[in-house]
């Protein structure tokens, strides 16, 4: 229809099927009557349309989004759901259809249907993330005192809590909710009224139309807000940042499900088995998820080049992003919900936890600060003697002791070291070296429980603000159905 003017009829059918966005444009159809039910509602209050016609526009509006996208024509040389949404319009209502396009270009229609959509999956991906952090706080709780070995470099470090460990994914969960919420922010502004790029020369109120669909604003700039579309490569940016963070939980998981580990076992219904050994339980879900990682990260690089050097305003390399956008948060939100079933259905093997927390000489950092306490001797100089006497236990196939300790400090310093067996038996035992560590988010029992305290009381609060956001949204909507319905008189 919009080709007759200028173009003609006539559309090559290859070349209509390359450029079509219809196979994304289902998640817009929503967006799109309602953009177009607060646009003529807004024409109609500024008096650039009289009732009869704002009545019929809103009539047929309101029989399409019944019918759904299905309805409309789906011939790719329709290219869009907005001119699909537009031929059906003028199929029910004739020649007012024309009229809603005042003032109003495809470059704003689609910018606004986008970030409506956008926002909504901000919010169902909040929601699923801090789903996963309430399951690993609950996790974590059972867990306070499961004494669990601290690595570094993959090589036993010292020794933690099982509690203590979840709880550092719990919290980089919580970073990526404070990044999607700023996302949030800059997607929930209106390009609506922008038009092509350079508004209109009637009596628009943008304002209002935003307040319609409940924005917190307006993207001032007209030429901002058609062309930008860096609220898209944010969100792909967070969701890739949160696929990176669960990545190492996911990895963890599979190691940790392994013979050479056996710290936990999966639930049955999340793994998977041979074809050929039967005495196999694979983590295939978990494996799957990891491979997927990769494909949110590689749109992520194509979004950026997709947006690299574009001229403004409006290009129409700029439809390529939101399948990129759409998939990424599929894997991200499948990903999310998988996990927060596997997390709390884990077998904990505490006894192996138990008897690998206290192997490797994984207390050695503890003996060497008692040595400084003990003795007033220099750090540097109390490790190079407990690196010595692990070197001498080594070699002697024992474990740390007072005997080896000395050996080591008459060759380092000529000198034995005045400390007891009680201090050092103390010292190499992990669950009260565990107790023993004072520093504010240590793996003290009672710095974990106050953390597990403090991380209940912040998903509270991030659930009670993204449910206000989206009562925002929700309320919008029924608002300006209302607001539609009143002026029909239904």
């Amino acid at each position: 229809m919009i080709r007759d003017g200028r173009l003609g009829k006539e559309f090559d059918l290859d070349v209509a099927s390359f450029t079509s966005s219809l196979d994304f444009d289902q998640q817009l159809f929503e967006y799109d009557i309602l953009g177009s039910m607060a646009h003529a509602l807004m024409l109609y209050e500024k008096n650039i349309i009289d009732k009869k016609i704002v009545s019929n526009i809103l009539k047929g509006l309101n029989k399409l989004n019944k019918k759904g996208f299905n309805h409309l024509n789906l011939d790719p040389r329709i290219e869009d759901v907005h001119i699909g949404i537009e031929e059906s319009l003028f199929d029910m209502i004739g020649d007012d259809a024309g009229m809603l396009h005042i003032s109003r270009s495809r470059n704003d229609q689609v910018a606004c249907d986008i970030r409506m959509w956008s926002r909504e999956c901000i919010i169902e991906t909040i929601r699923n993330s801090l789903t996963l952090a309430e399951e690993l706080v609950g996790l974590a709780e059972k867990n306070i005192t499961t004494i669990f070995p601290g690595y570094t470099h993959l090589q036993r470090a010292q020794p933690t809590t099982l509690g203590h460990h979840l709880l550092t994914y719990c919290d980089s969960l919580l970073r990526d909710v404070d990044r999607l919420e700023g996302s949030f922010d800059r997607t929930n502004l209106s390009p609506l009224g922008a038009g092509a790029l350079a508004t209109s020369s009637f009596n628009i109120d943008r304002i209002m139309t935003a307040d319609l669909l409940g924005f917190d604003g307006i993207i001032e700039n007209s030429m901002d807000a058609v062309s930008s579309r860096d609220f898209v490569l944010e969100i792909i940016s967070s969701l890739s940042i949160i696929m990176v963070n669960l990545s190492r939980l996911i990895e963890e998981l599979i190691l940790w499900s392994t013979s050479e580990f056996g710290f936990v076992e999966l639930p049955d219904s999340f793994s998977s088995t041979s074809s050929i050994m039967p005495q196999k339980k694979n983590p295939d879900v978990l494996e799957i998820m990891r491979a997927r990682v990769g494909i949110v990260l590689g749109n992520l690089s194509s979004s950026l080049v997709i947006q690299k050097s574009l001229p403004l305003t409006y290009n129409r390399d700029l439809q390529e992003l939101s399948p990129l956008l759409r998939d990424s948060l599929f894997i991200v939100n499948s990903s999310l919900m998988i996990l927060r079933k596997i997390v709390p259905s884990i077998k904990v093997n505490t006894s192996q936890l138990t008897k690998v927390g206290e192997e490797g000489f994984i207390n050695a950092t503890n003996v060497a600060d008692l040595l400084v306490k003990k003795t007033g001797m220099s750090f540097r100089n109390s490790h190079k003697i407990v690196g010595r006497a692990v070197q001498l236990a080594i070699i002697n196939k024992s474990q740390l002791n007072l005997d080896i300790l000395n050996k080591a400090s008459q060759e380092i310093n000529n000198c034995s070291i005045d400390i007891n067996e009680t201090e050092i038996d103390s010292a190499l035992t992990s669950r009260i070296s565990v107790e023993s560590m004072k520093g504010a988010g240590s793996p003290a029992s009672s710095n974990v429980k106050a953390m597990i305290k403090s991380r209940k009381k912040t998903i509270k609060n991030e659930i009670l603000l993204l449910n206000k956001r989206l009562n925002k949204i929700l309320n919008s909507k029924k608002g300006l159905h209302e607001k539609v319905d009143g002026l029909l008189g239904i």
